[in-house]
C-alpha cells in the first residue's frame, strides 16, 4: 500500500475555493439565524406541558419553508465540511471533518422528518402529547448535531479564506525555492514517510533509530581499525552543581576534550557547554573594548576572567532578596496572565452559550436558585436513540472487514452526538443552576473570595512545587543566615504527600472554578451587560492568547536571560591597557545556533550537540511512561529520528523572528534545562497541569522537523491549502499543555528537559557510534546503585541495541569503601573509585564493521577516600555534598568551589585510571 503524502488534488484553484468558503460560510450563518427566529420552536419546545398550542397555520407555513431552510444551511455545511478538509491535513482534523459530515446529516434528516411530521399533522400539535414529545426529540437531534457541524464548518471555510489571502502565488513560491535539507523520521504508523530499509537487517527499528545525518559508519570503522577513535563526551543534567563539576572537568580533561568529535549536554551540563561555545565562537559584532581571546585550551581554566565571571554569578537565578522577590513577581504576573487566557473563554462561551438557551430552549433556564432545570423528555429520548444507533452501527457490522472501519467511525460519530446532546441539555443547565445557586446562597464570597483564594493557592503551589526542595536556602536568603549544617534532602517533584495533595487541591478547584465560571455565565442568558463584558473579554483573550506569544507567559524567556547573564561571556583583551576581561554577551546578540554554535576558525573544538526532548502524548509513539524522545539541537542538524531532521540554518531561515529566539545558543541551553514544564516525561502528570496553569512553567514550541519537511513538499507541489509554521505560539499551544496533547504530525513540538528522556546524554552518543566516551555524571543519585546510569544504558539496549559490560560497578557506590576506612567520618559517604568502566557493544544495525567495540568511562559525582583534605572538611560541613538538590539554584561561593574542585579531582582520577589501562 502506497503511503499518502502530504498533498491533496482535489483541492480547486484559489478563487473557486475562497467563493465556496464564503459561500459556506454564508448560507451557514443565514440558515442558524433563521432558525432561531422560525416560528417552529414554539412546537419544538413549549413552555409546559399545559401550555397554549401555536397557531397551526403558522406552524404549517413554518414547517413547507423549513425544506428549504434545511437545503439553505445543509448546502453551506456541505461546502464548510468540504473547505475543512481542503485546509486541514492531520487525522484528528480529518476526524473532525468525518463526524462534522455525520452531524450535517442527522441535523438535515431530522429537520426534513420533523416538517414532514408536522405537514402530516397539519400543523396540529398539543403540549404533554406523543406526537409534541416526537417533535421535541427530533428538534434536540437537530440542534444538537446542527451546533458542532457549524462550527466544525465556519471555521474550516475560514481558515481555508485565510490561506487563500497569505498563501498567495509569490509566497508559495518563494518556499517552493527555499533548499530545505531535511531527513524523515523513521516509520511507526503506515502513513509515515517511507525509510530505506534492508532486508538482511534483523532488526529494523534499531537501524532506523541510528539516524543521524552527517554520521558515517565506515569513517567510524576505519578509524577503529587504525587504533582511532571517535570520543564522545557528555556532560549530565543537574543544574548548576552539574554545570559546575562540568567546569572542574573539563578543566582537567582539557587534553581528551580538544581530541574529542562529539560534546553532548544535558540541562545543567548545557549551562558549561553553552558557555564555552559562545567564549570561542567567532560569530558575532567584534567587541569595542578590545580583541577577543579564543583559546580553547585556556578558556574557563583557574583564573581565567570569564571562570570568575560565572563564579561571580552562579547564584543565576537571583543572588539578593530583591532579585528573589523580583523573580517572583514574574511567577505572580505568568500565573494572572495564563489565568486571564484560560479563564476568559470560559466567560466567552458561557455568554455564547446563554444566547443560545435564550432563543432555543433546549432546557429551560430559571433564575430561581431552587428551581433544577429538569431535562425534556425529548432530550432524554435523543441521548438514547443515539446511543442505540452507535450500537446497532458497531454490532452489526463488525463481522464485515471492509466496512469495519467506517462502521466504527460511524458508531463514534453516533457515541458523540449522544454526548453532545446529553452536555447541552443536562451538563450545562446543571452548571447553571449549580453557579446560580451558590451565588444566591453565599452573596459574593464564592464569585470573589473563592478567585482570590484560588489565585493565591496556584501562586503558593507552584512555588512549592519549584523551591519545596530547597526552602531551607531560600530561607537563608530571605534572613542573611546560612548554618553549618544542613537537614536531610527534601525530595523532589514529584514525591512528597504534602505537596502532592496540595497540587491535586490546587488544580481540582481551578477546575471547578472554571466550570462554575462558565455556569454563570450560561445563566445570563446573553444579556446586554452580558455580550458587552464578553466581547471586551475576547479582545482580551485574543490579544494576549493570539497576538502576543503565549511562551512570554511562561518562566522561559526569565530564564533564558538569567541564564545567558551568567554563561554567555568572552574574554576580551582590552586595547588601552591589555588587561584580560570578561565581557558580557548584549542582551539584544542573537546567538543563532547555526553561527554561534560553532567555534571559530582555528579553533579545535567539538561539535556541540544540546540534547532536549520533544513530547509526544496519545498516540502509543513512546513507551509507556516514557512521554518523550530525543531531540537535539546543534549548529548543523536539529530534531530526533522520530520526528525527523532538518539543518539548523534552513530552519532559522524558515522560521518567525519569535521562534528564531530560541534557536539560538542561548534558548538551546535553557529548553535543554527546562526541568520544571508542562511535559515532563515520566514526571506526575498533576505538576504538568499545574506549571501549564499558573505559568510557571519551562520550555517552549519549536518547528517540527517533520512538518517542515512535508510543508515545503507541498509548496512546490502547489497545495496552497496546506498550513505553514504559525509566526507565534498562540493559545492552543497553552490549552494542549494543560491537557497534555501533544502529537507528532503538529507544527510545532513541546521541547523540554533532556533529563525527560536522558539525563546523562549517553544515549545520543551511542546513535553516534562513538568508540570512546567520557561520561560526567553529576546527576544527583541517591545510593545505592547509579541509577540514572543504569536507565540510560536500559534505554540504549531498548533504542539502539546497545548493550554496556560495566566492570566493577559497584565500586562507585556510596559507603563502598567502608571496610577500607572503618573509622573515617565520611565513612558512610565514599566510594572506592569515582570511575566506572564499560565495554560497549554495538549491533549490527549500527552499521559498524563487526569486532567494532567502545570504551565507556563514567564518572560520578561521588566522594572518595585520596580527595583534598579541603573538599571532605567541606562534606562533613556539609552532609548533603555532593548531593545537593537540584532545587538549589543559588550557589554561593564555598558551594561554587566545592563542586567545581570536585569536577577537577574527577578528571584528574579519570586520567590515572585510564592510563593504567
Amino acid at each position: 500500500m502506497s503511503v499518502p503524502g502530504p498533498v491533496r488534488r482535489d483541492v480547486p484553484p484559489r478563487p473557486v475555493a475562497a467563493g465556496l468558503a464564503l459561500a459556506a460560510i454564508a448560507l451557514t450563518v443565514t440558515g442558524a439565524w433563521w432558525h432561531t427566529g422560525s416560528a417552529l420552536l414554539a412546537v419544538e419546545f413549549p413552555p409546559g406541558d399545559a401550555g397554549a398550542a401555536a397557531e397551526t397555520a403558522a406552524v404549517s407555513s413554518a414547517a413547507a419553508w423549513g425544506f428549504a431552510l434545511a437545503a439553505c444551511y445543509g448546502v453551506g455545511l456541505y461546502l464548510g465540511m468540504a473547505a475543512a478538509g481542503w485546509a486541514w491535513r492531520t487525522a484528528p482534523a480529518r476526524a473532525a471533518v468525518r463526524f462534522g459530515l455525520t452531524a450535517t446529516v442527522v441535523a438535515v434528516t431530522t429537520h426534513v422528518l420533523e416538517c414532514v411530521v408536522l405537514l402530516v399533522a397539519g400543523g396540529a400539535v398539543t403540549p404533554g402529547g406523543a406526537l409534541s414529545h416526537t417533535v421535541t426529540t427530533l428538534a434536540v437531534l437537530k440542534y444538537a448535531a446542527l451546533v458542532p457541524a457549524a462550527l466544525i464548518a465556519v471555521t474550516g471555510a475560514t481558515v481555508l479564506v485565510w490561506r487563500c489571502a497569505a498563501h498567495s502565488p509569490r509566497v508559495l513560491e518563494r518556499r517552493a525555492d527555499q533548499v530545505l535539507d531535511t531527513v524523515p523520521p523513521r516509520p511507526v504508523e503506515p502513513d509515515d514517510p517511507a525509510m530505506p530499509t534492508d532486508a538482511d537487517s534483523r532488526a529494523p527499528r534499531w537501524r532506523q533509530a541510528y539516524t543521524v545525518p552527517d554520521v558515517r559508519p565506515s569513517v567510524v570503522s576505519e578509524r577503529w581499525r587504525r587504533g582511532e577513535h571517535t570520543t564522545g563526551f557528555c556532560l549530565s543534567g543537574g543544574g548548576i552543581r552539574a554545570a559546575s563539576v562540568a567546569l572542574g572537568a573539563l578543566r582537567s580533561l582539557r587534553a581528551e576534550l580538544l581530541d574529542a568529535r562529539y560534546l553532548v549536554s544535558v540541562s545543567g551540563g548545557g549551562y558549561t557547554a553553552g558557555a564555552f561555545q559562545q567564549a570561542l565562537t567567532g560569530a558575532g559584532p567584534p567587541p569595542t573594548t578590545g580583541t577577543p581571546l579564543r583559546d580553547a585550551e585556556s578558556v574557563f581554566t583557574d583564573g581565567t576572567a570569564e571562570l570568575n565571571h560565572i563564579r561571580r554569578h552562579s547564584s543565576y537565578l537571583a543572588d539578593t532578596p530583591g532579585e528573589i522577590l523580583a523573580a517572583l513577581g514574574r511567577v505572580a504576573r505568568g500565573l494572572v496572565l495564563s489565568l486571564i487566557v484560560l479563564f476568559g473563554p470560559a466567560l466567552v462561551l458561557g455568554v455564547a452559550a446563554g444566547l443560545l438557551y435564550e432563543r432555543v430552549p433546549l432546557t429551560t433556564l430559571t433564575s430561581d436558585p431552587l428551581a433544577y432545570p429538569t431535562p425534556r423528555l425529548g432530550a432524554a429520548i435523543a441521548v438514547a436513540v443515539l446511543a442505540a444507533a452507535a450500537f446497532l452501527v458497531g454490532i452489526l457490522t463488525q463481522h464485515e472487514r471492509g466496512r469495519r472501519g467506517a462502521a466504527a467511525r460511524l458508531a463514534t460519530d453516533f457515541a458523540v452526538l449522544a454526548w453532545t446532546v446529553a452536555g447541552v441539555a443536562v451538563v450545562v443547565p446543571s452548571l447553571a443552576w449549580a453557579a446560580s445557586w451558590l451565588l444566591a446562597h453565599t452573596g459574593r464570597a464564592v464569585d470573589v473570595g473563592a478567585s482570590v483564594g484560588a489565585i493565591v493557592l496556584t501562586y503558593l503551589s507552584a512555588v512549592s512545587a519549584m523551591a519545596w526542595r530547597h526552602r531551607t536556602t531560600l530561607r537563608s536568603r530571605f534572613l542573611r543566615r546560612r548554618t553549618t549544617t544542613s537537614p536531610p534532602r527534601a525530595p523532589a517533584v514529584p514525591d512528597g504527600l504534602l505537596r502532592r495533595l496540595l497540587v491535586i487541591l490546587t488544580t481540582g478547584l481551578l477546575a471547578l472554578l472554571w466550570l462554575l465560571l462558565l455556569g454563570a455565565a450560561v445563566m445570563t442568558e446573553g444579556n446586554g451587560t452580558a455580550l458587552v463584558s464578553a466581547l471586551l473579554t475576547l479582545a482580551v483573550v485574543v490579544l494576549l492568547g493570539g497576538v502576543f506569544d503565549v511562551t512570554s507567559l511562561s518562566l522561559h524567556p526569565f530564564y533564558r536571560e538569567r541564564l545567558a547573564r551568567a554563561f554567555a561571556v568572552r574574554a576580551v583583551r582590552r586595547g588601552g591597557d591589555g588587561q584580560v576581561v570578561a565581557v558580557p554577551y548584549d542582551p539584544a546578540e542573537a546567538t543563532t545556533l547555526s553561527a554561534y554554535g560553532v567555534a571559530a576558525e582555528g579553533v579545535r573544538f567539538p561539535e556541540v550537540v544540546f540534547a532536549a526532548a520533544a513530547n509526544l502524548t496519545g498516540e502509543h509513539r513512546t513507551p509507556p511512561g516514557l512521554t518523550a524522545v530525543s531531540f537535539t539541537l546543534g549548529a548543523k542538524w536539529t530534531g530526533g529520528p522520530d520526528v525527523g531532521w532538518v539543518r539548523t540554518d534552513d530552519l532559522e531561515r524558515t522560521t518567525s523572528e519569535r521562534l528564531r529566539r530560541d534557536l539560538t545558543v542561548q534558548g538551546a541551553v535553557a529548553l535543554s534545562g527546562a526541568a520544571f514544564a508542562s511535559s515532563m516525561g515520566r514526571m506526575s502528570r498533576w505538576f504538568q497541569v499545574l506549571f501549564a496553569v499558573s505559568g510557571a512553567r519551562l520550555g517552549a514550541w519549536l518547528p517540527n522537523p517533520g512538518f517542515v519537511r512535508q510543508a515545503r513538499q507541498a509548496a512546490r507541489e502547489g497545495d496552497w491549502a496546506y498550513p505553514w509554521l504559525p509566526s507565534v505560539r498562540r493559545l492552543p499551544y497553552l490549552v494542549r499543555e494543560v491537557f497534555g496533547s501533544h502529537p507528532h504530525h503538529d507544527r510545532l513540538l513541546h521541547v523540554s528537559d533532556g533529563g525527560h528522556y536522558d539525563n546523562l546524554g549517553l544515549v545520543e552518543l551511542f546513535r553516534r557510534r562513538c568508540t570512546r566516551i567520557y561520561c560526567i555524571d553529576a546527576s544527583n543519585d541517591s545510593p545505592p546503585s547509579a541509577r540514572t546510569l543504569a536507565q540510560a544504558l536500559e534505554l540504549a539496549r531498548q533504542e539502539l541495541g546497545v548493550r554496556v559490560e560495566l566492570h566493577d560497578p559497584w565500586c562507585v557506590d556510596a559507603g563502598s569503601a567502608r571496610s577500607e576506612q572503618p573509622d573515617h567520618p565520611l565513612a558512610d559517604r565514599l566510594a572506592v573509585s569515582p570511575v566506572l568502566t564499560g565495554t560497549v557493544y554495538y549491533p549490527p544495525e549500527s552499521g559498524l564493521d563487526d569486532g567494532v567495540t567502545g570504551e565507556l568511562i563514567v564518572a560520578r559525582g561521588v566522594l572518595w577516600p585520596s580527595l583534598p583534605y579541603s573538599l571532605q572538611s567541606y562534606a562533613v560541613h556539609h552532609p548533603e555534598f555532593p548531593t545537593d538538590s537540584t532545587g538549589d539554584q543559588w550557589f554561593d561561593h564555598g558551594e561554587f568551589a566545592a563542586y567545581t574542585e570536585l569536577g577537577s579531582q574527577l578528571g584528574l582520577a579519570v586520567r590515572r585510571r585510564t592510563a593504567r589501562s
